[in-house]
């Protein structure tokens, strides 16, 4: 075997070793590995009261959400950590919420709890965007504490558009959307 047959070897090597050994773990106890990466999907049921119409008013909003496994549909996909699912609980007032005014908090904070009962921490900030009638709301932010603490996530929720004819009678007392939470680098 030649020299430069041996370098590209031990080249190819190194190569295939060295990106996977943060997948072993860190030496911390609380700390994720740099290369963690989670995308799950799944459900967002937001309740509204009293419900949303045409007209602004102080509502309590109460939203419970269902990643991976806990969704139908749902999926977890990670790289660098084990998860199946979590799931989320948050309640919140507006204090001028219609059917036109959208559906998401400028900011807050939002615990999600994952399959193996350890909770991650996410403060946020809202961006809310609406096309035709449809809204989409991207929260973003830094786990704070718990499991990933330290590495930023985004939250988009695809809310669908509300029925004009409910907006316009007795409200609308609830709203299921579609969501996907990314944690990473």
């Amino acid at each position: 075997m030649t020299h430069r047959t041996k370098i590209l070897r031990s080249t190819a090597a190194l190569a295939v070793v060295v990106p996977i050994l943060p997948l072993f773990g860190s030496t911390g106890a609380s700390a994720a590995p740099l290369t963690t990466t989670i995308t799950c999907s799944g459900q967002s049921n937001i309740s509204y009261s009293p419900p949303l119409t045409n007209t602004p008013q102080a509502t309590s909003i109460t939203a419970h959400g269902d990643l991976g496994s806990l969704a139908s549909p749902g999926l977890c996909l990670a790289v660098g950590a084990t998860v199946a699912s979590a799931y989320y609980d948050e309640s919140f007032t507006n204090p001028s919420q219609s059917c036109s005014s959208g559906v998401a908090t400028q900011s807050g904070t939002r615990v999600f709890t994952w399959d193996n009962g350890q909770t991650s921490t996410f403060p946020y900030t809202t961006t809310l965007t609406s096309v035709g009638g449809q809204s989409a709301s991207l929260r973003t932010g830094t786990i704070s504490a718990g499991r990933f603490a330290g590495l930023s996530a985004e939250q988009v929720t695809i809310v669908p558009s509300l029925d004009p004819l409910a907006c316009a009678g007795a409200g609308i007392a609830g709203t299921t959307s579609q969501t996907t939470l990314t944690i990473g680098p």
